[in-house]
């Protein structure tokens, strides 16, 4: 019986291991003043960072044990820039999204619109920066589908871009479970390392 208890007590304890990211994290972010604009009607960036980082955090907590969320200036970052606060046993990440333009889909009724986003993630590793780059992917504005056609879509501009970002951020943030580890072990390796965001492993 007593071995019973200890054998349930291990199985709980790698359980609650496994399921918390293992990574701590200072989560550097690149974004334009646009993102954090259009995060509320009033345009204003100071509530906007507040809210964009909010975001940020939930999201990316899923993947790591975030310490610190802090804004990168735009540049290219080295190494250095972004281990200025980052203890021994803490790695930096850097997270950057860039708004690439508009376009347009068909709907039953005329056109909705798209917002194209960029996003690239890094970690630094030993002094050196890898990265992993999503490219570009293109959000729609839809609000309603019936059977694939878009009927309803939403027209402000401000929330479209705000919807885009947000759904680039969600989307890189989950974790992508239908990738099959027996048929295609590399691209399940390659899916656990980028959602753990160890870039260094991914060739």
């Amino acid at each position: 019986m007593k071995k019973l208890i200890l054998c349930v007590l291990f199985l709980l304890i790698c359980s609650v291991c496994a399921a918390a990211p293992a990574k701590k994290v200072v989560l550097w972010y690149q974004v334009p003043d646009a993102i954090l604009e259009v995060q509320n009607p009033e345009n204003d960036m100071e509530k906007g960072k507040a809210e964009l980082e909010a975001f940020i955090k939930t999201n990316y907590g899923k993947r790591f044990d975030i310490q610190i969320v802090k804004r990168a200036p735009e540049k290219n970052l080295t190494a250095a820039d972004v281990s200025l606060v980052t203890r021994p046993n803490w790695v930096p990440v850097i997270v950057k999204i860039d708004l690439a333009g508009v376009g347009t889909g068909e709907k039953l009724v005329g056109k909705y619109a798209t917002v194209k986003v960029a996003l690239q993630e890094s970690a630094v590793v030993d002094g050196t920066i890898y990265t992993y780059d999503y490219g570009v992917k293109e959000y729609d504005s839809s609000m309603l589908r019936v059977a694939g056609y878009v009927v309803a879509s939403e027209d402000d501009p401000r929330i479209n871009t705000k919807n885009a970002v947000n759904d680039c951020i969600t989307e890189a943030c989950t974790l992508n479970d239908k990738v099959n580890r027996y048929a295609d072990p590399a691209a399940y390796e390659k899916e656990n390392a980028r959602y753990n965001g160890e870039f260094q492993n991914i060739k």
